[in-house]
């Protein structure tokens, strides 16, 4: 292919990726764990206020909490947290395409690309200000050094193999998969590296446990991983959330195993063994874990720097020009219906604003409450939503007194929080009565109750 036309494709397919990632993106309200970090990573507070709500709140490595931190001082609020996730998933679309080139020509190379910036799974995950889309663009980075360390005896890319193998570490432990996958390439394929990769191995872990001690000690005694392995593991093997829906994760799994099943027939001297390793690695991580210590690791999301290796390994068995297109139009259609069709729905800003009267007042308060001794954690999100202060003011509980009117909102029975089962959340919560104030009517919502106060004429 010329390359005006390839970088014209290129170009494309990654700008149809970002407006997957961007559109409906902003009008979701957060999780509790989106909150949490919007909490912790406020570049107003101390550095040691920092580390403190870190320790309080999250035992995550506090590497991605210091980096939003940083990228928070440019405009701190909801949507800003919400962007670095587009913008991790966007890179990683774009650093794909050098990954999916070590295996496929650059027809093909593009194709997978398209794979990737249509993944519907990949997509929500941008739609999260969670650490999961920054994990896939780290992982595939660290692949490309990986392959690079293989391909050029070269001091610069020893180094750059070392760092990013303790970065990732550092970054989040579960990338310590591809490290492993590294390490059985290396001993099972390519034995003239063994010795340059044992040293980088080596130094990498030390200096992982010298800067990572206190968290290492903090995990080894205190498990906090809340997904329990279940029967539906051993069928979908996270497909059906990888690719958003039974039937399309069906048949990804079954073009899966019968291109895994060729690869280990034929291709065990290729570099597309590196997947296999990594994959089988991951798998038996997560079965094992989950059987040998109290919390299960079965969620998707740890997992997510799979994806790009799972395409890779699917693709790899449609050698007809017809299947290739007819898995891509697949994975677009899918993406297409699935697209907001999340399993368990947040509620929507748009929808709030459309069920309240702001002729009548923008002022109202929430009382979401709070986390290991920090008042309002929950309220984060109200207090610090561009969007929202579009539309209303948000004012403290302790200062009710100084406004005539306002609302209160609450989460009444929201979805994100008990699902379908209603009777998780105390019928009480969004119950409120305030001295000195009449309530002047009541609305319930789907995922919200709304109370207008009026003070009364003394």
């Amino acid at each position: 292919m010329k390359i005006f036309r390839v970088n014209l494709i290129f170009i494309t397919i990654v700008i149809v990726g970002f407006l997957f990632r961007y559109l409906n993106n902003f009008d979701q309200i957060f999780w509790n764990d989106e909150n949490y970090t919007l909490f912790i990573t406020d570049p107003k507070i101390t550095f040691k206020e920092f580390l403190n709500r870190h320790s309080s709140i999250d035992e995550n490595p506090k590497l991605y909490f210091y980096i939003l931190r940083i990228f928070n001082y440019m405009s701190y609020s909801a949507e800003n947290l919400r962007l670095s996730s587009i913008i991790f998933s966007t890179l990683t679309i774009v650093i794909s395409f050098n990954f999916f080139k070590i295996f496929f020509d650059k027809k093909d190379s593009l194709i997978c690309l398209a794979l990737v910036s249509l993944n519907i799974f990949l997509i929500w995950q941008a739609k999260e200000a969670r650490i999961a889309s920054s994990l896939v663009f780290l992982g595939l980075l660290n692949i490309l050094i990986f392959h690079k360390f293989l391909s050029k005896e070269k001091f610069k890319y020893k180094l750059s193999l070392f760092l990013i193998n303790l970065f990732s570490l550092s970054y989040y432990p579960f990338l310590l998969m591809i490290i492993l996958a590294q390490f059985f390439y290396i001993l099972l394929n390519n034995r003239k590296k063994f010795k340059s990769y044992f040293f980088i191995l080596v130094f990498s872990l030390i200096f992982y446990i010298l800067f990572n001690l206190d968290y290492i000690l903090l995990k080894t005694s205190k498990p906090s991983h809340h997904f329990p392995i279940e029967a539906s593991f051993f069928i979908n093997y996270f497909f059906r959330s990888f690719f958003g829906s039974i039937f399309f994760g069906g048949i990804s799994l079954i073009i899966f195993a019968l291109s895994f099943l060729t690869i280990l027939r034929k291709n065990k001297s290729n570099f597309m063994m590196f997947n296999i390793y990594l994959i089988l690695i991951s798998y038996f991580f997560a079965i094992s874990y989950s059987l040998l210590k109290g919390g299960g690791v079965i969620a998707p999301r740890y997992y997510i720097f799979l994806i790009p290796s799972i395409i890779s390994i699917i693709f790899n068995l449609l050698e007809k020009k017809s299947f290739k297109y007819l898995y891509l139009i697949l994975t677009l259609v899918n993406s297409l219906i699935i697209f907001d069709n999340w399993k368990i729905q947040k509620p929507r800003i748009s929808y709030l604003m459309n069920n309240l009267d702001r002729n009548i007042t923008k002022y109202y308060f929430t009382d979401e409450g709070g986390h290991n001794g920090y008042d309002n954690v929950y309220d984060y999100f109200f207090k610090n939503s561009t969007r929202i202060k579009k539309h209303l003011n948000y004012i403290d509980i302790k200062n009710l007194n100084n406004y005539e009117k306002f609302y209160f909102i609450c989460f009444n029975h929201a979805e994100m929080h008990v699902g379908l089962d209603r009777t998780i959340q105390n019928d009480k919560k969004c119950h409120r009565k305030i001295d000195n104030f009449d309530i002047v009517f009541e609305k319930e919502i789907k995922d919200f109750r709304i109370i207008l106060f009026q003070k009364k004429n003394i």
